[in-house]
């Protein structure tokens, strides 16, 4: 008498072993033959179907670097277009303007700032600056002061005469080794309005002259109102260091 069949294989039918086709895969050279007349032969190695990830990578790719391109020629076409821009000189109606002088050294341009500005509508801001060291005028009391200015071009120096309508001070008028008061007289004698006011700039010039205008105010309002740092005043240095030995 025959064996039982196994648990669960009662009713499945037996499997022909006639020409079954072959589902073996094959790896490298490794072939398996098969009698299946309608199988194909694998694609050569090194050789990409249609359809292969070495394809799609190679059209990512070049899909990629065709927009990284245009989006580099944009850019910078859209660069040379705002370098044009900024670098083009507005058009300067030089009937209809005022004159600033700026008395600054050469680390803020300030032309920017004023560049494309009007005064009362169509009167353009024209802007010289400068400093104190590169300019001389002489005033009078009727048409005001006349201001000479060196302007450097290459090696040379050109001078050029203008009128200022206004002045605008961004740097002290005396230093260690300098003294530029004659300026801030000669413009308070033309009668050139400026900010910070040219009476300001020139009492402002000495601290001592400073503190004494603010020991009146301590005096008139009292110390707790209006508290100083006290301070002592020496006319030179070498009496300091008299009193200290």
């Amino acid at each position: 008498m025959p064996p039982p069949p196994a648990p669960g294989t009662a009713n499945i039918p037996p499997q022909p072993t006639g020409n079954a086709p072959d589902f073996s895969l094959s790896f490298g050279k490794t072939t398996t033959a098969t009698n299946n007349p309608t199988a194909s032969a694998a694609p050569p190695r090194g050789v990409s179907a249609p359809t292969s990830p070495a394809k799609s990578r190679e059209s990512l790719l070049q899909r990629v670097q065709s927009l990284t391109g245009a989006a580099r020629d944009q850019g910078a076409s859209i660069l040379g277009a705002a370098v044009q821009s900024a670098t083009r000189a507005p058009a300067f109606n030089k009937d209809k303007y005022f004159t600033l002088l700026v008395l600054d050294d050469h680390n803020t341009d300030w032309s920017k700032y004023f560049r494309g500005k009007r005064l009362h509508g169509d009167y353009d801001i024209r802007v010289e600056q400068a400093e104190f060291r590169d300019i001389t005028l002489h005033a009078s009391a009727e048409s005001g002061p006349v201001v000479t200015m060196e302007v450097h071009r290459g090696d040379s120096r050109i001078p050029r005469m203008f009128r200022p309508d206004f002045v605008l001070i961004r740097q002290p008028p005396r230093d260690g080794a300098n003294d530029y008061r004659s300026t801030i007289l000669g413009l308070k004698y033309g009668g050139v309005p400026s900010i910070n006011s040219l009476h300001s700039i020139y009492q402002f010039q000495d601290k001592p002259w400073v503190f004494a205008h603010l020991q009146q105010l301590q005096r008139r309002l009292g110390k707790e109102n209006f508290p100083l740092i006290e301070q002592t005043f020496f006319p030179s240095p070498k009496y300091l260091f008299e009193r200290g030995r």
